[in-house]
Order: C-alpha cells, then sequence, then structure tokens
C-alpha cells in the first residue's frame, strides 16, 4: 500500500501532523516503525520527525515561512540600475574588461 503524499497537505494539517508523531513518540507508546504505519507517513520522515524533536522540542516542529525572503539581491536597486545604464552606454572595451557582457 503506497502512502499518501503529505507534501500536498495544508502546512497546519503537516505541523499537526510532526506535533502527534512526536507526542505519540515521546510518550513510548509505540516504536518509529509503528508511528509510520498510524500516522501513515514515510519511516524516514518519522526519524526526521523525531530527530528535529530531540534537537529542538516542539519549537522545531513549528510550521516556518515558506517561500524566498523580502530581499535576496546583493545589489540594490539604484546599483542595478546604474550597471544596466553602464552596460547600454558603453561597449566592454570603454570599461577595460577582456570579455562580453
Amino acid at each position: 500500500m503506497k502512502k499518501p503524499d503529505a507534501r500536498r497537505l495544508h502546512p497546519a494539517a503537516q505541523q499537526a501532523i510532526r506535533l502527534r508523531v512526536a507526542g505519540y513518540l515521546q510518550s513510548g507508546k509505540g516504536t518509529q516503525h509503528q508511528a509510520a504505519e498510524i500516522f501513515q507517513v514515510s519511516l524516514a520522515a518519522v526519524k526526521k520527525i523525531w530527530q528535529r524533536y530531540k534537537d529542538g522540542g516542539t519549537k522545531a516542529l513549528q510550521t516556518k515561512k515558506r517561500g524566498p525572503a523580502h530581499h535576496t539581491a546583493p545589489l540594490s536597486k539604484e546599483q542595478v540600475k546604474e550597471i544596466t545604464r553602464c552596460i547600454k552606454k558603453g561597449t566592454p572595451d570603454s570599461y577595460q574588461l577582456p570579455y562580453y557582457l
């Protein structure tokens, strides 16, 4: 029997599963294999959840913000505009560059 893919679940549902798995294992009610069967997740996922729980407690199992950071560019908008203007205005030779842009 193939287990359903939990990656398609809502983040809150994923968090609930993680907390339930950790609670089950922490209480000593069963093994990691049994937790994988009961909660319909892979054994690898149970092992990862349990390790994260041991390292950081329930805080480590909380849902984190997804997606890229708001500002990931190393250059400011003004710097990008200036570089673009220079590229459009001149040739690599005028900037003593040994290669093409």
